[in-house]
């Protein structure tokens, strides 16, 4: 009897460019620093799949590799656009700029050589900060630096085999009755791309990757500000995450804040009206969209399905539609401020003439003026610091888990698993049928400040399925060994969440 192969998912490593070999130091935007913990994670999957007996197959589930947060003051000599945020991602960027981030890792790469040499299967599926991974020049160099390392530790015949068994999705990762994979930013409107597929994009001149249309929202800010901001910073995956990083930049480090925002605001505004002219170039993006989807629809066991899945997608914050609503938020916040300006300077007059026309003493009217200007004191005080100390905002991945719970229904599968939010996630989409939704979350840092949970701040997380169930473990390097994550019950969805066992 031939037992089912287990599936390994992993998401969100936002691996970059790693070590500077002139200085021996990691490169000042790198985020991965967990290659050996990666390797001795592969060895020990390697190692339980011979003592059971069954093959697994290892799915990285987009952002494995981070195109976005990349220092480019060495990779362009061009223009100071260049220089200050890095060349558009044009196919041959984007494999140059892939060849320089498998180069700064290797112990990744024999990680995953060893897992291919060892006779299982490996699978990239793109995310958002590597979307690029599309595009056959980007994987070329991905293939041809495993294949190399897999020459290097096996036979020719393991080379061979290596090559068949490494694939690239450019969507999901699919089987039937059994799961779905996919990264997730689709569903969630600050990162979602109104035209996703595009492997045929690579064929198209190079004006239309520099005009850097569809570009989302989370895209768009941590290309042009969030890099500026250095090693100090984490990833931000979404606004909620947003929110918190910019509070703690103005309560612990509000020089930086102050800096970047006087030297490349200006650059900022003109990229986000370069940006919304988008033209022609969005036809050539729609027009390869549509012609992979209609492939992939006629091709396909799932056949209409797909574009039902597709049309999930939440498409309402890209950098265009910033650029049109700027003007008139920035509008609403100055006429809130200045109404509020009004408001207190009329208060203030206003008790300043009552004292000053009052029949007290001078020494008691002294009293009661410093008294009114100590109290709009402490309450400028208080309205700040409950704008930078409030609660962040609801819990993590308000749509993913709902758009999990459409997709398992509408394909009949047990399991469905996004990455992207960099929150490890688990919930019952239906407990008559036994389905579940996971989020994988990240290998690297996470930026947790008001939270009080038993976690530390780098979790090894990943999914194991075996059959047709889903564990949500992390891989804990000191016991050398996966042990369950820890969620807990939240206040707000108590329904929702569950506790990983």
């Amino acid at each position: 009897m031939v037992t089912q192969h287990d599936i390994v998912v992993v998401s969100d490593l936002h691996i970059g460019r790693g070590k500077n070999r002139e200085t021996g130091r990691y490169y000042r935007l790198e985020a991965f620093f967990y290659d050996a913990d990666f390797l001795h994670f592969c060895e020990y999957l390697i190692e339980d799949a011979r003592l059971r007996e069954c093959r697994f197959k290892l799915v990285l589930n987009g952002d494995t590799f981070d195109l976005l947060r990349v220092d480019h003051d060495t990779l362009s000599d061009q223009s100071l656009r260049e220089k200050r945020y890095g060349p558009a991602l044009t196919p041959s960027v984007a494999a140059s700029i892939m060849r320089q981030i498998i180069d700064g890792h290797p112990v990744f790469m024999q990680a995953l050589a060893q897992v291919l040499a060892a006779g299982h299967d490996v699978i990239f599926l793109p995310g958002n900060h590597d979307i690029e991974m599309q595009w056959a020049h980007v994987q070329a160099v991905i293939q041809g630096a495993l294949i190399d390392e897999v020459r290097r530790q096996g036979d020719e015949e393991q080379e061979r085999s290596a090559a068949e068994r490494l694939q690239f999705r450019e969507w999901y990762y699919y089987e039937e009755g059994r799961i779905w994979i996919e990264h997730g930013c689709q569903y969630d409107a600050e990162n979602a791309f109104q035209f996703y597929l595009r492997g045929t994009l690579a064929d198209r001149e190079e004006a239309i990757h520099k005009a850097e249309v569809d570009m989302p929202l989370g895209t768009f800010f941590q290309r042009y500000l969030y890099n500026q901001f250095g090693n100090i910073t984490f990833l931000v995956p979404n606004s909620r995450s947003q929110f918190r990083y910019f509070r703690w930049l103005a309560i612990n480090r509000p020089r930086l804040l102050a800096h970047v925002a006087t030297v490349h605001l200006p650059f900022f505004w003109q990229i986000i009206r370069r940006i919304a002219k988008t033209g022609s170039k969005a036809v050539q993006l729609r027009e390869c969209h549509e012609k992979r989807l209609n492939e992939m629809v006629e091709t396909s066991p799932l056949g209409e399905k797909l574009r039902e899945v597709e049309s999930y997608k939440r498409i309402e914050l890209d950098a265009a539609i910033l650029a049109k609503q700027a003007i008139s938020r920035a509008a609403k916040i100055a006429a809130y401020v200045l109404l509020a300006a009004v408001l207190a300077t009329g208060l203030w007059t206003l008790g300043a003439q009552s004292i000053g026309t009052a029949t007290f003493g001078v020494g008691f009217k002294a009293l009661l003026f410093v008294g009114l200007n100590f109290g709009f004191l402490v309450l400028t005080l208080v309205t700040m610091m409950y704008f930078l100390l409030r609660p962040s905002g609801p819990g993590p991945d308000p749509w993913l888990a709902p758009t999990a719970k459409k997709i398992s229904k509408i394909l009949d599968v047990p399991i469905v698993t996004f990455g992207h939010t960099h929150d490890e996630d688990l919930r019952p989409l239906s407990l008559e049928q036994g389905a579940w939704y996971f989020n994988t979350g990240t290998w690297i840092a996470v930026f947790t400040p008001d939270s009080l949970m038993p976690r530390e701040r780098v979790q090894y997380t990943f999914l194991r399925v075996q059959g047709s169930n889903g564990k949500l473990e992390h891989w804990s390097p000191g016991r050398s060994k996966s042990v369950p994550v820890i969620l807990i019950d939240g206040d707000s969805d108590p329904k929702e969440r569950v506790v990983a066992s």
